[in-house]
């Protein structure tokens, strides 16, 4: 891509006169994705993209002259008698000298230069100052801005822009002293009437920036709008819903300004619904995020429909992938921490596709009649199957209890035995072999297929997966998960190149029974057909509920779980013979009116050169390390927004104890880097608690004290998540006062206090009315008359708890329900109700008759 410098400085008397660039050819950057629309294609001689000389053509001011400049032929207008020596865009000339807090409008712009793209050229201001550019697209058009150079906005600290930045609304944020990008930050925004802030906070002797805007197509192949199907989703900054029947040709989920730089500190959902019998097939087929930033800039895949559920993948920097979900419900999580300079990331885009799964019908098998168990059996039949079952297999766990057997069925109960695995191979040859697990009274059972081989064509052999066990003759009781059908293999991980292995797929039952039966073709290929099943017992009483399709992910209930008890580390069992990163996620709910404290209690020591290192401030525990967060084994805490509260990796014991008391579901995930991972003890406790948690009351007055709490703090380390909810409601019409005080002085993202609208639909805190901060110290709200309902919400995280008062009073003149019609209003009350005006005025012009009668006499 050729490219002339963006920026040059003509002599002093031209001072603060920026030349312009030619860009030629869009081109897609093969190290950072990002492409753009092609700008201009000219003469590489041109002084900028409108003015081709700067003198030799007669003035548009003065037709005695020919020192003006010359324009080009098309879309170019003399600047006129303020800069003679310019040129600018038709339609934008009397912007020439101050181009700040104008509006580009794509119709008027076309309409005079026959343009749909232009340059911007700030003048050089002195800070703080700011200006406003406001784009107004035609339809079916998105906005797109290319930066190439800054002088003096702002500057990165290492977390964010200070001092000043520019953004796009809809797109990122991009600040520099002094910034000539070789190549474009690249910003797209598709908000109706989107609007450039250049914003100066500071003291500068020149602030500018040189960019390039275009009013770019949606359908454009290459930059349009790629997001498809879907709806985004109401009151929501970039929330989608996709459903299967609005993707019959394929959708697209992206990032929020792809594929340009997207906004800084946002959380998107993309929630996918299918219809039955219907799976999800998802491929990321671009991703680019900030380096190193994997646990501020990330995308995380759900099995279900909330960030709770099941993580099925978590993406960041240029990971992709595809993958296939036979569930209901699929959510897709982007999340976007600070802008991290070179600014040239972009976020991701994937395409979104529904399959019908179609299940052939089982194959009927029966047993070889000649083949005989050597020890004593008993028949199990169900349909389908007449299977001979070995009572002596419950000792054949290979190295676990050492006693080999030769039938390829295998019962397990869980009371003898909680984990191992089953092998056919070695075993005598049948048309059927099965596993069967029986669990204990809160057991759910949880299977990997290890390995396998199936070689007869044409589905005659296959490997199915049942929630429950079959017999009676009956298959009511068993669910079938999944059928492999062959010819289908899966090497043992020994057998596979590291870089090409890939996890086993796990099942899970919903009761506490599970069965595996591998279906031989009566006809067996020359290779053996076998399954290797791995296997253990989950119970949940102890070890909280197994989530689906999980293989370590854990909830605890406030209601149906112990009240208080111990958590560890996960079962090396649990794990199966898992390789690389592995993540699991213990969560704990507390139910309504309740909370829950979190301690980790102890760990493992780990080695004194750990890359890793644990610091806890007010705002919580962070890991300090100069490598990936998912390179090091670490433990995290993680509130119910997904802000990690207490993130502990390397030698952390002179910390603990750390721990949370929190009113919302929070979750301990432990990360395994090395095969090791970290060991670690915590106690969990569920708390009546009528303090907080979600509240409603129709009394015309009350108060909260929140100091109660503060009383009775917790100890070093131990922080509080809270999110307590009231609604005031009232059946009388009213006008109410909302008092609060606190002589606490905290950040605002420490704790506040918010006023909001009631809702009806979801959350019933609706708009936000206003926002109390405890450095506010004082300050009473009084709502407009006859806002009889609204909900007062209470957010705290931090190591202090929140000391506060609360009191609300209502004030109303004559009693009146909702259903009734509406009461008048208060005498200080301005607007009076429907019906009343005209009697009032007949009221006051008779007063002021017999007033002026008075004087007269």
């Amino acid at each position: 891509m050729a490219i002339v410098e963006a920026v040059s400085e003509m002599s002093t008397t031209r001072s603060s006169v920026w030349l312009g660039a030619v860009l030629f050819v869009a081109t897609t950057l093969v190290h950072s994705q990002v492409t753009w629309t092609p700008i201009y294609v000219g003469s590489y001689s041109q002084v900028d993209l409108w003015t081709q000389t700067t003198n030799g053509c007669a003035c548009s001011f003065n037709s005695s002259s020919n020192e003006c400049a010359c324009c080009v032929p098309s879309g170019g207008c003399s600047c006129g008698a303020a800069s003679p020596d310019r040129c600018a865009q038709c339609g934008l000339e009397q912007y020439c000298a101050n181009m700040c807090n104008i509006t580009l409008d794509s119709r008027q712009l076309f309409s005079k230069s026959d343009r749909g793209f232009g340059q911007i050229k700030s003048p050089s201001l002195e800070g703080p100052s700011r200006c406003t550019y406001r784009f107004v697209p035609d339809t079916g058009q998105r906005v797109e801005l290319q930066i190439y150079r800054l002088i003096s906005i702002g500057r990165h600290n290492g977390t964010a822009c200070e001092g000043g930045w520019l953004q796009l609304e809809g797109g990122g944020r991009v600040c520099g002293l002094n910034e000539r990008f070789d190549r474009p930050v690249v910003l797209f925004s598709d908000r109706s009437v989107p609007i450039l802030h250049m914003q100066i906070n500071e003291s500068t002797t020149r602030s500018q920036f040189l960019a390039y805007f275009s009013f770019s197509s949606k359908a454009s192949v290459s930059v349009g709008w790629p997001v498809k199907g879907g709806d985004p989703k109401n009151n929501t900054e970039c929330d989608w819903i996709y459903k299967d029947t609005d993707c019959l040709d394929g959708c697209v989920l992206a990032s929020p300004g792809y594929p340009g730089l997207y906004p800084p500190n946002i959380r998107c959902l993309y929630s996918i619904t299918s219809g039955p019998r219907m799976s999800i097939a998802i491929n990321f087929t671009a991703v680019l995020l900030p380096e190193k930033h994997c646990t501020s800039d990330y995308i995380a895949v759900y099995s279900g429909s909330t960030t709770s559920s099941p993580l099925l993948k978590m993406l960041c920097f240029k990971n992709k992938t595809s993958l296939t979900y036979s569930g209901r419900k699929l959510l897709v999580e982007f999340r976007a921490g600070p802008e991290v300079p070179p600014f040239d990331y972009n976020g991701f885009v994937a395409t979104l596709n529904f399959i019908e799964i179609t299940t052939e019908a089982p194959t009927t098998v029966t047993t070889d009649s000649t083949n005989k168990s050597l020890d004593t059996t008993k028949p199990i039949n169900a349909v389908g199957y007449n299977v001979r079952y070995n009572n002596r297999d419950l000792q054949d766990h290979r190295k676990d209890q050492g006693s080999i057997s030769s039938s390829c069925d295998l019962e397990v109960h869980g009371e003898k035995v909680r984990a191992g695995h089953h092998d056919t191979r070695g075993k005598l040859k049948s048309t059927a072999c099965r596993l069967v697990l029986r669990g204990r009274a809160y057991d759910t059972g949880h299977v990997s297929l290890a390995s396998y081989n199936l070689s007869a064509q044409g589905c005659q052999s296959s490997i199915e997966v049942f929630d429950g066990v079959l017999e009676g003759g009956m298959l009511s009781t068993a669910r079938s998960l999944e059928r492999i059908c062959s010819p289908a293999r899966r090497l043992p991980p020994e057998f596979v190149q590291q870089d090409t292995y890939v996890e086993p797929k796990r099942y899970s039952s919903n009761g506490r029974d599970m069965t595996v039966v591998l279906r031989r073709s009566a006809n067996s290929p020359a290779d053996e057909e076998y399954m290797d099943v791995s296997y253990y017992f989950h119970d949940e009483r102890e070890g909280g509920t197994q989530q689906p399709a999980s293989v370590c992910d854990v909830e605890y209930y406030g209601l149906t779980s112990p009240v208080k008890g111990t958590v560890v580390h996960p079962e090396p069992h649990r794990l199966f013979a898992m390789e690389g990163p592995i993540k699991c996620r213990q969560h704990f709910i507390p139910a309504a009116n309740q909370s829950v404290i979190i301690r980790v209690e102890s760990s493992s020591k780990h080695s004194p050169n750990n890359p890793c290192q644990t610091k806890c401030g007010d705002s919580g525990c962070n890991c300090v390390s100069n490598m990936t967060l998912e390179s090091v084994d670490h433990l995290l805490l993680v509130s119910e927004t997904g802000h990690i509260v207490t993130c502990l990796c390397g030698n952390y014991q002179d910390w603990l104890p750390v721990g949370i008391r929190s009113w919302t579901p929070v979750y301990i995930e432990w990360s395994r880097s090395s095969k090791a991972g970290l060991n670690f003890r915590a106690a969990y406790e569920f708390i009546k608690d009528s303090y907080c948690g979600y509240h409603t009351t129709t009394k015309p007055e009350g108060e909260v004290n929140g100091g109660d709490l503060a009383s009775s703090g917790l100890k070093l380390n131990q922080f509080y998540q809270q999110k307590c909810t009231w609604i005031l409601d009232s059946l009388t019409d009213r006008q109410l006062t909302i008092e609060v005080k606190s002589t606490q002085s905290r950040p605002c993202t420490a704790w506040n206090l918010t006023i909001h609208e009631y809702s009806r639909n979801g959350d019933p805190a609706g708009p936000r009315l206003y926002t109390f901060c405890s450095r506010n110290t004082h300050k009473n709200f009084t709502l407009p008359w006859k806002t009889n309902t609204v909900v007062v919400r209470l957010q705290a995280l931090g190591r202090t708890a929140p000391e506060y008062t609360m009191k609300w009073w209502s004030q109303s003149v004559i009693a009146n329900t909702h259903k009734s019609g509406p009461s008048p209003a208060p005498n200080h009350v301005l607007s009076s109700s429907a019906g009343n005006g005209p009697r009032e005025m007949r009221i006051l012009i008779l007063f002021a008759m017999l007033l002026a009668y008075a004087v007269g006499c």
